[in-house]
């Protein structure tokens, strides 16, 4: 009883949603749950002075980072899920409206891609900023997997971020963007965006980045928005949930023994 007591105050504290603090003129960090989180750093030494503050909108953000295909052993596939783009579009608006010309943002997002109940979250970390022109993205990693080893013992690889200077082993592609290099794109700033029902699966012309047009809000209270780091939270709670309850109809129907029912749900209990 105590045990059990113990466990579901620890799962109800994890599933509390992450206060999302709002955007202050000095904020360096936009951390949307433990592994998902934007960081302005220092340009890297060498560098041009970038264009920052850039002001984008969110559906220009969608529009030029939504088409972009990574390969992922042997395959193209989008590099950011459909979910997991709409969640980081407000900090990455945010955090770009705030960088000052030696700033570089760095990315690392974490989110299970493949759609399987029992697959874990895959990492994802880039670089990006505004320069020549055009918003530039230089992957490093398109799918890092991390999350078996930090489950089993709290160890996390060393994060890298992509680099001007050095190639990552990533290769990417998308439409209306130039290809600089197999892990660099670069997105053109000012055209008129092309209207695509789902800017993920668009498969021929990718909308080029289109600078924010700021509306003139109607009278009234506004309606606040749905916080993306409580949703995706939930979501990932809800993952592992149906994991366990998986695993528990696999052993009352005897598919699994208990040492290998007891020895899956502690790790699943690990990630929480």
């Amino acid at each position: 009883m105590r045990q059990r007591g113990w466990l579901l105050g620890t799962m109800l504290a994890a599933l509390a949603p992450m206060a999302a603090a709002a955007s202050e003129p000095d904020q360096t960090q936009w951390r949307l749950n433990n592994f998902t989180w934007l960081k302005l750093v220092p340009a890297e030494a060498g560098a041009s002075a970038n264009a920052h503050p850039a002001t984008l909108s969110d559906e220009a953000l969608v529009a030029a980072l939504g088409p972009v295909q990574a390969m992922v052993e042997g395959r193209s596939t989008p590099l950011f899920a459909k979910d997991e783009l709409k969640g980081l579009t407000r900090p990455l608006r945010e955090a770009l409206a705030q960088a000052k010309p030696g700033d570089d943002l760095i990315l690392l997002s974490t989110f299970k891609r493949g759609g399987g109940f029992m697959e874990m979250p895959v990492g994802l970390t880039a670089r990006l900023f505004v320069a020549d022109g055009a918003l530039n993205l230089i992957v490093h990693d398109a799918r890092l997997s991390f999350m078996d080893r930090y489950s089993a013992d709290r160890t996390l690889p060393t994060w890298v971020y992509g680099s001007r200077s050095a190639a990552s082993g990533a290769a990417l592609a998308a439409p209306q963007a130039t290809r600089r290099r197999a892990d660099w794109l670069s997105f053109p700033l000012g055209a008129a965006p092309v209207q695509v029902a789902d800017p993920i699966q668009a498969p021929a012309l990718a909308p080029a980045l289109a600078p924010a047009v700021t509306a003139t809000p109607a009278p009234g209270k506004p309606t606040p928005a749905p916080d993306p780091a409580t949703a995706r939270d939930e979501a990932f709670y809800e993952a592992q949930a149906q994991r366990l309850r998986a695993l528990k109809k696999l052993r009352d129907e005897n598919l699994l023994s208990e040492a290998e029912y007891q020895e899956k749900r502690e790790a699943i209990l690990k990630t929480l």
